[in-house]
């Protein structure tokens, strides 16, 4: 007797060891290369306001104003502050480069709050899973066998 063949041998991909099956649940993006960095090419001084700027997602112009008016209301403590973060924060290499701006914009609200982070995955979770719900419930449902059937017979299968 002829070997039939499966007529669906294009699903077998989930069993790929490369394929979703297996990477499902795999860390995302990471790691996180959202870090605070000084930035030379855009600072005036060292680069402190417009790391600053840069990871909060803040404006440089305002950064920096802000940075003044502590100085004014707190010398000196702010100048050894902008001294230390000078030495101690790495520069910005360049190198780092997010994939997309939603990489960017995800790693950037992970690094600052995390618990926003934490919130806004759980409901794209619950929205994946309520969405997976509704599609096990058309798939097992009657009206789908019934459906597949009559669409086999139509094509002769």
């Amino acid at each position: 007797m002829p070997e039939r063949h499966h007529h669906h041998h294009h699903h077998h991909h989930w069993r790929d060891r490369e394929g979703y099956a297996y990477r499902a649940g795999a860390p995302g993006p990471g790691p996180n290369i959202h870090r605070l960095r000084r930035n030379p090419a855009r600072g005036r001084i060292a680069g402190v306001c417009a790391g600053f700027a840069e990871y909060f997602g803040w404006s440089v112009k305002w950064t920096r104003i802000a940075a003044i008016l502590l100085t004014a209301f707190f010398f000196p403590i702010p100048i050894f502050i902008y001294l230390a973060a000078a030495i101690f924060i790495k520069p910005d290499d360049g190198l780092i480069m997010h994939a997309d701006p939603e990489q960017e914009r995800f790693w950037r609200t992970f690094s600052t709050r995390p618990k926003a982070t934490f919130s806004e995955l759980k409901h794209r979770f619950r929205a994946i899973e309520s969405r997976i719900a509704d599609l096990e419930k058309a798939v097992t449902s009657d009206e789908y066998g019934l459906r597949k059937a009559f669409n086999d017979l139509e094509r002769g299968v």
